[in-house]
């Protein structure tokens, strides 16, 4: 599962926060400000002020619900209730600096100029008061870490370099680390789901600790110091946000950077809080508050390879009615096809093609992959076995000339047949299919379009492999990709000699296709795709390291240009078309996803974790992407602007 920052709302204050906390009783995060109002945020709700003034330097919720203590600055200890009404009053205070709850307990611990205490909050009294070797030093930072067989309670405080180790059990010091790094501490965090201790330095470095000070790992990524951090248990992320105006997310037990959001310049966020294993979570700065929720942008469907360095080069969607369940073809470069299932998430299905795959194709309706060779020939597989089986093996289709890409074109003149025709295919799985020939209706018709070595683009059947039609094409240039549009009645078919032709399909005569187009590019097209009578067409801009998409409408030619401010920075590893809003996605190694409106307009990106090595659209607001050898799932939908998330809510809907 990986995670992306996602800004729910921004409230602007009058006056800065100087201190933040969540309520569980108020259901609100609670801000007290330097002209010390206070504030509620609710993530539902606008903001609320009271109009009453607490001169407190922090409060701190208790495990009591309903009971908050304000503290600080100095000798103040003040019990209040859910509505920050006065209850008591400690008399016996010593200095308050930083207040934290004990996550065992009903307890709270504070921390002030040379001194640490363990509060008692139904006694309002201090049951542990620890001056004895603390050398008079000013904390700025404290940590708690929960009890353990075999351990106590302790408490990490810091001051500049060093951090005092302190058993709150018998209220003994423990140990004094000086020096962990030349710079001063300048957040800290104890993380109890790794039992460590995660320090940030002025170096703008964060260092995760275990309690033998052995350092874990060490994050670098921050160009400003880091203000703050934040452990989200949900996601299992550590959010830090810094100076240099960013937050970002880090996977430690895996010691990956995950994300990084880039805030309001000039306002950097100062603090980060909230529940540790719930949503949202605040960050404030000088401007104002700000919530946030940590979003699975995209997670694992399927794991297929589980290898990096077997990636997967192709995936396909079957895209048909509701009736048909969504199938999705996986190709990965050991030459190993799967079949698998978009709802349930399993593999239905493998061939090992023995021989070097280019590319496959799989039709649902009557059940058949097709695998095409890297030596032009093309095997008919029954992928209703498992693992499926071999039907038939065709070679010299292109008659000397050698198949390079492979599509499957399916015009249904009666769709009830075909639907009948799957339905019995699946009462007999597993079972022969070398007889389907004689079974489908003429008026249904599947074909297979390869296109060729030395400029051929030839149309066979699908049952045995007959050809029904040749036609040349691309200047006698090697065809380089093909893709089908059957309910348009069009082909693309992209060559050698920087070509992308437009094909005309007809499919009850016997020159089924006619050229219709033809759009000159700069280099052969690897990725086509087409959303009604506009084509995308891969692009690099000539003087620069850009890299887009180039929108051309198929009946006059015009062209969309993109602004190249927003284009890849890297090569494009896919392209496809998102109908329901009208747009295009682009992947590229720069791993990133972008999707592009119809006036080519940037109107989505997303920073991936690793490089998309192949993408499809899925056809319900997301896109599957080949990474690291398995299949992921990208939602998108919810985030795009919100007139194209109306438009796939009403779709969906519909």
């Amino acid at each position: 599962l990986v995670h992306g920052f996602y800004h729910f709302k921004h409230f602007p204050c009058d006056s800065p926060v100087r201190f933040m906390l969540h309520s569980p009783a108020n259901h609100a995060f609670i801000s007290l400000h330097t002209n010390n109002r206070v504030s509620y945020f609710r993530p539902k709700c606008l903001k609320e002020t009271i109009w009453r003034k607490l001169p407190f330097l922090g409060l701190t919720a208790t495990k009591i619900l309903g009971w908050m203590v304000g503290w600080g600055p100095g000798p103040i200890f003040t019990l209040l209730d859910n509505k920050l009404r006065h209850l008591d009053t400690a008399d016996n205070a010593l200095d308050i600096r930083l207040c934290e709850a004990a996550e065992h307990s009903w307890e709270l611990v504070t921390v002030g100029f040379g001194n640490v205490c363990v509060w008692s909050v139904l006694l309002m009294r201090c049951r542990v008061k620890l001056q004895e070797g603390l050398q008079q030093r000013a904390f700025t930072h404290m940590a708690l870490a929960p009890p353990q067989k075999n351990r106590p309670h302790l408490a990490f405080v810091a001051c500049g370099t060093d951090v005092t180790v302190i058993n709150l059990d018998d209220g003994i010091v423990l140990d004094h680390q000086e020096r962990l790094c030349l710079s001063e501490i300048t957040a800290m965090l104890f993380c109890t789901q790794l039992d460590s201790l995660i320090l940030a330095f002025r170096d703008c470095t964060i260092t995760v600790w275990g309690l033998d000070w052995v350092p874990r790992v060490t994050f670098f990524g921050h160009d400003g110091v880091v203000n703050s951090l934040f452990y989200c248990s949900k996601s299992n992320l550590l959010i830090s946000c810094s100076a240099d105006c960013t937050m970002r997310s880090w996977d430690v037990k895996n010691n990956l950077a995950i994300d990084c959001f880039h805030t309001e310049q000039n306002h950097p966020p100062l603090c980060l809080g909230g529940i540790e294993n719930k949503h949202p979570f605040f960050s404030f700065s000088d401007k104002g508050v700000d919530l946030w929720f940590l979003t699975a942008w995209y997670t694992l469907h399927t794991k297929v390879k589980g290898d990096e360095d077997i990636a997967l080069k192709q995936i396909l969607v079957s895209h048909l009615p509701p009736c048909y369940p969504t199938r999705v073809t996986c190709v990965s470069e050991d030459d190993h096809i799967y079949l698998v299932s978009a709802g349930k998430a399993e593999i239905l299905t493998s061939f090992k093609a023995g021989k070097r795959v280019l590319c496959a194709a799989y039709c649902l309706q009557k059940e058949l992959l097709i695998v095409l060779t890297k030596g032009g020939t093309l095997l008919q597989v029954n992928p209703l076995a498992n693992p499926a089986t071999l039907i038939q093996e065709w070679e010299g289709r292109g008659q000397a000339l050698c198949a390079c890409c492979m599509v499957i074109y399916s015009s249904l003149g009666d769709p009830e047949k075909a639907l009948e025709r799957w339905k019995s295919l699946q009462s007999g799985r597993g079972s022969s299919q070398k007889d389907s020939k004689h079974i489908d209706h003429f008026k249904n018709r599947f074909w297979i379009i390869i296109g060729q070595s030395g400029g051929c683009v030839s149309v066979l059947t699908m049952d045995d492999g007959t050809v029904l039609y040749r036609t040349p094409a691309h200047n006698g240039k090697d065809v380089t990709a093909v893709k089908a549009y059957p309910k348009y009645n069009y082909l693309l078919s992209s060559g050698a000699d920087f070509t992308v032709v437009v094909w005309k399909v007809h499919p009850d005569a016997a020159a089924c296709l006619t050229p219709w187009q033809t759009v000159i590019c700069y280099e052969p097209q690897v990725y086509l795709a087409a959303l009604e009578l506009q084509v995308a067409l891969a692009f690099r801009e000539p003087t620069g390291n850009s890299y887009s998409l180039q929108l051309y409408h198929v009946e006059n030619l015009k062209r969309a240009e993109c602004q190249q401010t927003n284009a890849h920075i890297d090569s494009l590893t896919g392209v496809c078309a998102i109908p329901e809003i009208k747009a295009f996605a682009s992947c590229s190694l720069d791993k990133t996803v972008r999707i592009w409106n119809e006036k080519n307009k940037l109107i989505w990106v997303q920073q991936l974790v690793a490089v998309p090595q192949c993408m499809e659209y899925s056809g319900n607001g997301e896109l599957f992407l080949g990474m690291n050898g398995d299949l992921y799932r990208l939602e998108f939908a919810h985030f795009l602007p919100k007139k194209y998330q109306r438009t796939v809510q009403l779709l969906a809907a519909y």
